[in-house]
């Protein structure tokens, strides 16, 4: 079953008896990527026990966590776009590597071995149990495990604060797996879209800077990170007016649900002005984005930096995409500008 109104949407969402993230417990289907980390961590179970480790992992993203980093996150985006030219790939020069450094910062992994993060991500969430990507999957998750079993309390980070709760090693993998997709993944992606939607923006922004939040979340709407996600039914029920069966898979679309008529006026433009806002691009109910106020933070001041450090108008070049069961992929682009030499900012 397909689910694409907002008010539909929420309901799944915020319905959690009902529809579960727990795929492997609940769906009638096989489920062949049942070895995922992701399908054993958080976001992937039901109260009590997601409440007991949401409690845990939470202390990670409160508002102070975040005041903390945003330093280390400027200085960063600051040094990433002194490298960057109109020449250069905007995901693999900025949009990738400064979400990799602020959960890293998070996690208490040290600068050498973010690369490995990346490695061991990749592989764990490209795994939907194909028979030729098992091989690098078991490796990573394998890897990923010695690892975090050797990560230190005086590394500091959300690891060591799980290694001293009394958690399972398998159940840090599992969580820090979940940290590592959402918090890295969904980042990217939102860095990239926002350099897509404000393109046509920047005199505004520039002339208005108190608007970058506010832009930022009508590019959260406009471009969700995540087109879609799914739940599993409990138990029979209707939904909508229309029939589903104990363990049908009900897929529900964010995109859809931001650009409902019934909730937004114009939804198919992209106002920097938009209030209320009321997007579902972070979820709703007990499984909202833990790291949502990271992930926002991580945009605005990205964006911030760009209006600062990049001169005059852009254009978007290069552009490589990907369809995907819950939208399009950004794969490659270039963010091209004029007269680099005098780019403000710049030390």
């Amino acid at each position: 079953m397909n689910v694409g109104s907002h008010a539909l949407v929420d309901e799944v969402l915020t319905t959690h008896d009902v529809f579960s993230s727990d795929e492997i417990r609940y769906s009638a289907s096989e489920v062949p990527h049942r070895d995922n980390p992701v399908l054993h961590s958080m976001s992937a179970m039901d109260p009590p026990r997601h409440h007991e480790l949401r409690r845990l992992v939470s202390r990670a993203f409160t508002p102070r966590t975040v005041d903390a980093l945003t330093p280390s996150i400027e200085a960063r985006a600051a040094r990433l776009l002194d490298e960057l030219t109109p020449a250069s790939d905007f995901i693999t020069g900025f949009a990738h590597p400064l979400p990799i450094a602020t959960l890293a910062a998070l996690l208490g992994v040290p600068a050498d071995r973010e690369a490995d993060f990346v490695r061991w991500t990749d592989a764990i969430t490209t795994f939907f149990g194909q028979p030729e990507a098992r091989p690098a999957f078991e490796s990573a998750a394998s890897e990923l495990r010695d690892y975090l079993r050797t990560v230190p309390a005086s590394a500091g980070g959300i690891v060591a604060e799980l290694r001293q709760s009394g958690l399972t090693a398998d159940e840090i993998v599992n969580l820090a797996s979940l940290l590592l997709i959402n918090g890295h993944e969904t980042t990217k992606t939102l860095l990239v879209n926002t350099v897509l939607s404000v393109a046509d923006h920047v005199p505004t922004l520039r002339a208005d800077p108190d608007l970058v939040p506010s832009a930022i979340e009508e590019v959260l709407r406009l471009r969700p990170p995540a087109g879609g996600t799914d739940r599993f039914a409990t138990r029979a029920g209707t939904l909508g007016g229309e029939a589903f069966a104990a363990g049908q898979r009900i897929i529900v679309s964010l995109a859809a649900a931001n650009r409902d008529p019934a909730v937004f006026d114009r939804p198919n433009a992209f106002d920097v002005r938009r209030s209320p806002n009321p997007h579902l691009s972070f979820g709703h109910g007990i499984h909202f984005c833990l790291g949502a106020h990271l992930a926002r933070r991580q945009a605005v001041v990205a964006l911030r930096a760009l209006l600062a450090r990049i001169p005059g108008p852009w254009t978007v070049e290069g552009l490589v995409t990907r369809d995907s069961p819950v939208g399009t992929d950004v794969l490659a682009l270039r963010l091209v500008w004029s007269a680099e030499r005098d780019r403000p900012g710049r030390t």
